[in-house]
């Protein structure tokens, strides 16, 4: 694609070992070098004031009467991942090779805390005993998220969720345990093998409880190997033999691209595949 020559020498700042490693009610006074608009949000749920940036489609002022999926980008802050992945969001749609959305970024602060759940991994729990809140996250994006901003905007109930590494263990997760969160899964080199690999193993059970409905899941993974392809290779076993009713899926591994460099590869192209730009607005 052609924004990538432009982006190509940015490093991904999600880092995790083993790769896992914001609202007033109007926005806050932009600061120079932000994209989009800023705002903080008091989180009841979280227990701090967090952040969250909103880029808007262009024209969405200007067409009242008409309603935009929405895509919610974990490690969403100005001094994470949602500046580039608003530019490109903005110059896909601009060129018209995906469906226009609201972009919404949501920042974390603690990731090893809010995407990950308890392990019994003597080993994590040593090296991060703060981990294992993301209940309590999704808790935060359900319950104050997801509800600030379909205040707030003109939203037409179609949710995304992207994000990649520890991010992307979240949102496999959130998507076999929580499955109606979101309606489009968008999970880029997924750290599988959290907690010895345990999502993998319970994926069969879990899906196995989802209610039948329309929604979309898109994996791949990079160069990861051992505990990180093992992990997600036991999820595609489960997929493949009995997917929930209505799951639309694929996987598209990328063995040719590392941890650090299949986020910006991969995750325009999720964009594109989960709101292709004959897609309608509902």
């Amino acid at each position: 694609m052609r924004f990538l020559s432009a982006v190509v020498a940015f490093s991904v700042t999600i880092t995790l070992v083993g790769a896992v490693a914001a609202h007033a009610q109007s926005p806050q006074t932009a600061q120079a070098g932000t994209v989009g608009e800023r705002f903080i949000l008091p989180s009841t749920v979280m227990g701090m004031e967090r952040e969250l940036n909103v880029l808007l489609p262009a024209g969405y002022a200007d067409q009242p009467d008409r309603t935009w999926p929405v895509v919610y980008l974990l490690d969403g802050g100005q001094a994470q991942d949602f500046p580039i992945y608003a530019d490109i969001a903005a110059e896909l749609m601009a060129a018209g090779e995906m469906a226009d959305v609201i972009f919404v970024g949501v920042a974390s602060m603690d990731r090893q805390n809010e995407l990950t759940w308890r392990s019994t991994d003597r080993r994590i729990i040593r090296q991060w005993p703060n981990h294992g809140q993301s209940d309590r996250f999704r808790r935060f994006l359900e319950q104050e998220v997801k509800p600030w901003v379909e205040t707030h905007y003109r939203t037409s109930g179609d949710d995304a969720v992207l994000g990649e590494s520890a991010a992307a263990l979240f949102i496999v997760e959130t998507f076999l345990n929580t499955p109606d969160l979101f309606d489009r899964y968008l999970a880029v080199s997924p750290s599988m093998w959290w907690d010895r690999g345990s999502l993998g193993a319970d994926s069969v059970a879990l899906l196995a409880e989802h209610p039948a409905a329309d929604r979309q899941l898109l994996l791949t993974i990079g160069d990861e190997g051992g505990e990180m392809q093992a992990g997600l290779d036991a999820l595609l076993a489960a997929l493949a033999t009995a997917p929930s009713e209505g799951l639309i899926w694929s996987y598209e591994p990328r063995h040719d691209l590392t941890h650090s460099t299949i986020f910006l590869q991969m995750g325009p192209t999720f964009l594109q595949q989960a709101y292709p730009p004959q897609a309608q607005p509902r």
